[in-house]
């Protein structure tokens, strides 16, 4: 398409344009799912009102906060079991590192006494 058939496009005017059709499917559309959604909305709705009278609402609320705080605690408890194993394993690593630095040191040193000459001392 050239450029004056592309502006010409453009710039024609509304009155010459072919009338759009009615979209009733996208009307059909809409109109389902906002009847579907106020259906479930309602349901939902009624099934919350008759709740209180099957059961104890406090009683479960009370439950539920006091399952959630033993959990927490759990939660909290096992926390501190593994920083303390993380802990044990640190001073373990420490504790290592440091013995075998000591024993290459005074290896090191014996090596040091026993190859030096006896006329080098001062």
């Amino acid at each position: 398409m050239n450029r004056r058939a592309r502006t010409s496009h453009r710039s024609q005017r509304r009155v010459f344009r072919p009338k759009r059709p009615f979209p009733f499917v996208i009307v059909f559309r809409q109109l389902s799912a906002g009847l579907l959604m106020l259906a479930a909305g309602l349901g939902i709705a009624f099934l919350l009102q008759q709740l209180p009278q099957q059961v104890d609402v406090v009683l479960l609320v009370s439950e539920a906060i006091a399952d959630l705080i033993r959990g927490i605690q759990q939660l909290l408890e096992a926390m501190l079991g593994l920083a303390a194993v993380v802990v044990i394993a640190a001073l373990v690593v420490l504790a290592s590192v440091l013995s075998f630095g000591g024993i290459w040191r005074l290896l090191r040193l014996l090596r040091m006494l026993l190859r030096r000459n006896p006329q080098e001392r001062r």
